[in-house]
């Protein structure tokens, strides 16, 4: 999957002149925490709301209300952006943009493609694609295996084709690794709501797997 199968295309975004007040009004009116700056189509800068709020003055100040607003009235959002923007193309995967988003830290990524602005991804959509992908948005009955770290390709021919021989649907199978155990990993398999949960556990445990645990109706949303 890629950025462009699940971006906002429908960005908003502000000039470098708007003033930290109306950027701040903007960002709330519109439920977002990270704010796009364009100048003349060309991305310059990005803010976040967070940012934003900490530029401006503190409520321990001994200036005005009015001076307050005056103040902020004039402040811009290019005071206060940053103008090394993290950015990711249509074609980024999706594994790329989640490493990147947790790498630097940060809640969105605009996306960018040709030098223009064309879309914005932001962590909410991650997590979306995430829960699709898992699974997560169904019931499911999911088995965590210990297997050996030298016998991965193995263990998942054995499970996948248990699974397929009992006409049981596969909805997800990953693999964990374990850093506090040297040489062993967790091979977690999500199937479709089975009822025969001991049945199967007996014949992964025949294969030479442990099976660490069974839930037998994972759903989170």
């Amino acid at each position: 999957m890629r950025v462009r199968d699940f971006m906002k295309t429908n960005v908003i975004t502000v000039p470098s002149s708007t003033s930290i007040y109306d950027a701040l009004k903007i960002m709330k009116e519109n439920n977002i925490k990270r704010l796009p700056i364009v100048d003349n189509g060309k991305l310059v800068g990005i803010v976040s709301r967070k940012g934003l709020k900490e530029a401006t003055p503190s409520k321990a100040t001994t200036l005005s209300i009015y001076e307050l607003n005056y103040l902020l009235s004039k402040m811009t959002v290019k005071d206060v952006m940053h103008k090394k923007v993290i950015t990711v193309s249509p074609d980024t995967s999706f594994e790329q943009a989640a490493f990147i988003m947790h790498k630097y830290q940060i809640g969105g990524l605009p996306v960018l493609e040709k030098g223009k602005l064309v879309g914005y991804i932001s962590s909410n959509d991650l997590f979306n694609v995430m829960v699709q992908m898992n699974g997560l948005d169904k019931p499911v009955t999911r088995f965590t295996i210990e297997i050996d770290d030298d016998k991965t390709d193995a263990a998942i021919v054995d499970i996948a084709t248990l699974m397929k021989e009992r006409n049981i649907e596969i909805r997800l199978l990953s693999v964990m690794d374990l850093p506090q155990y040297l040489h062993k990993k967790h091979l977690i398999v999500r199937t479709e709501l089975i009822e025969n949960i001991d049945e199967i556990k007996k014949l992964i445990n025949e294969k030479g797997y442990n099976v660490v645990s069974v839930i037998e109706k994972t759903q989170i949303v």
